[in-house]
C-alpha cells in the first residue's frame, strides 16, 4: 500500500535501547490513531465513550444476532427473527417511532443475509474467534466475525458490515481491518487463510480476495510502529480533518468544525 512507507518515514522507529515495554494494539485502535492521534488519546487514554445512534445500535444489534444464531445452529428465518428480537440494542433513538424505524430495518437486513445463506456450501469452522500474536514487544488482538471452510478445504476470513458502502475488490485488497484479521487467524489462531471477505449484509453480498501476505507483512510494520508511538508517550496531535466524523467532537476542546 503506497502510503505506509511515507508514513513510516514520517514516524521513525525508536532506536533499540529506547524501545518501549510492549502494548496490546487492536485495529479499531490502529484506525482511531491513524484517524487523529488526540481521538486515540480522549478514547483509550482518557476513557472517553462515543454516544450510540441509530446506525451503531443497528449495526450492534445485527452483529449480537448473527453470533447467536449461529451459535445455536439456527436454521429458519424464524429463529433468525428470534435472537434478532432478544438481541436488540435499545440504546441511541430519540423516541419510540424511530427506534421501531430502525427495527423493522434491520428486519429487512436479516431476511436478505438468510436468503444469502441458503446459496452458501461453506461451512462455519470459527465464529467470533478472538486472537493475539506478539509483534516485537506489542500485543495484537482483535475478534474475527466469522471464518468458512470452503468446499475445496480453503479458509476464508469473513468480517459482517451493516451499511450500504460497498468496497471495490481493489479497496478490499487492500483492507486494513481484513489484512489484521488474517494474520490474527495466522499468527494468532494456527490457520492459513487463503481468502478475505466484507459481507454487506443488509445486500446480501459479499466481496472476496485472495490473502496477500506481501500486504499483510506491510500491515505488520504499520502496527509496530503505531504500537511504538502510542507506548513511547509521543505527542498526540489533533487532526482537524477528521473532526467532523468524530463522535466526540461536540465535548472535544480541539474540535474544528
Amino acid at each position: 500500500m503506497s502510503w505506509i512507507p511515507e508514513w513510516l518515514e514520517k514516524n521513525p522507529a525508536p532506536k533499540k535501547q529506547a524501545r518501549p515495554v510492549g502494548v496490546e494494539i487492536s485495529y479499531s485502535q490502529l484506525r482511531c490513531y491513524l484517524e487523529c492521534p488526540w481521538q486515540f488519546k480522549l478514547r483509550y487514554k482518557d476513557r472517553w465513550r462515543s454516544a450510540h445512534t441509530p446506525a451503531s445500535s443497528l449495526g450492534v444489534s445485527i452483529h449480537r444476532t448473527l453470533e447467536a444464531y449461529h451459535r445455536s445452529h439456527g436454521a429458519s428465518l424464524d429463529e433468525l427473527q428470534q435472537a434478532y428480537e432478544e438481541c436488540w440494542v435499545h440504546e441511541g433513538f430519540p423516541d419510540p417511532a424511530t427506534q421501531m424505524e430502525w427495527y423493522r430495518k434491520g428486519e429487512d437486513i436479516l431476511e436478505k443475509f438468510f436468503e444469502a445463506e441458503k446459496e452458501c456450501e461453506s461451512s462455519i469452522e470459527y465464529l467470533e474467534r478472538e486472537f493475539f500474536f506478539p509483534l516485537g514487544p506489542h500485543m495484537v488482538r482483535g475478534i474475527v466475525d466469522r471464518i468458512d471452510k470452503r468446499p475445496d478445504g480453503t479458509l476464508e476470513v469473513i468480517d459482517y458490515k451493516s451499511h450500504l458502502d460497498v468496497k471495490t475488490e481493489d479497496e478490499v485488497k487492500t483492507n486494513l481491518q481484513l489484512l489484521i484479521y488474517g494474520l490474527g487467524a495466522q499468527e494468532g489462531m494456527g490457520v492459513e487463510p487463503s481468502w478475505l471477505s466484507l459481507y454487506y449484509v443488509a445486500l446480501g453480498k459479499k466481496v472476496t480476495v485472495g490473502y496477500n501476505r506481501e500486504a499483510a507483512e506491510e500491515v505488520l510494520q504499520l502496527l509496530e510502529r503505531v504500537a511504538d508511538c502510542i507506548a513511547l508517550g509521543k505527542k498526540f496531535p489533533a487532526e482537524p480533518s477528521f473532526c467532523v466524523s468524530c463522535g466526540l467532537n461536540d465535548r472535544c476542546t480541539m474540535a474544528v468544525l
